[in-house]
């Protein structure tokens, strides 16, 4: 029986590993040296969007009311169940110090990290379910600030995702997407706080910047 695929991807001229790396590394070196304005740059030239950085409440609540009400419940839906799997599953991990000889201690503690910074793919290949997924697991875990991006177009952020990110409880939201989305949050530009973890899918670009 012959398989029918009901969504395919469009294949893209794909390049090596080394040039990938090559590229990606060139990036980060400029970013980490120029700062904030090389991450604008960079988003202005490769997503031709030239608006915020850090979103705005005025763009979180146009976003909210740009979104059907059918999109708000199913987001809410998806949120709730990861929500509820993510505080049973930091239940079943458990503190504990035992002695193992007398005076030697160990055990283990659950510590959160101080930042996280989720990516959420915006652009061709959106996903509102990568924004929930990291966002409402970190909120459980206790990570005390979370930095959520995802790139925008020339119009701006996808509404749906800047939507799910607020209520999955990002503290900074970036319309700020590839390569420059992951070095903002890893460097810690317009937070002044780098992320510690940085969790999200990518294309081979983002990837690489993440490793």
């Amino acid at each position: 029986m012959a398989i029918t695929y009901l969504k395919k991807a469009i294949k893209t001229p794909q390049t090596g590993t080394d040039e990938t790396r090559r590229i990606v590394s060139d990036m980060l070196v400029k970013i980490e040296a120029n700062g904030e304005e090389a991450a604008l740059a960079y988003g202005r030239d490769l997503d031709g969007y030239h608006g915020e950085a850090i979103v705005s409440e005025e763009t979180i609540t146009n976003a909210a009311n740009t979104v059907s009400n059918q999109l708000k419940d199913d987001i809410k839906f998806a949120f709730d169940r990861v929500t509820k799997f993510a505080e049973a599953q930091k239940a079943s991990i458990q503190e504990f110090e035992t002695e193992l000889s007398p005076g030697l201690w160990a055990g283990q503690k659950l510590i959160p990290i101080e930042t996280a910074g989720c990516y959420v793919p915006g652009g061709r290949y959106a996903h509102v379910a990568s924004a929930i997924m990291s966002i409402a697991t970190a909120k459980v875990a206790g990570v005390e600030h979370i930095v959520a991006c995802s790139a925008p177009n020339e119009k701006g952020p996808n509404p749906a995702i800047i939507y799910a990110m607020n209520m999955c409880g990002a503290d900074t939201i970036l319309s700020l997407g590839g390569v420059q989305g992951i070095a903002a949050m890893a460097f810690g530009l317009f937070t002044g706080k780098p992320a510690r973890i940085l969790v999200g899918p990518g294309n081979r670009f983002v990837a690489e910047a993440k490793r």
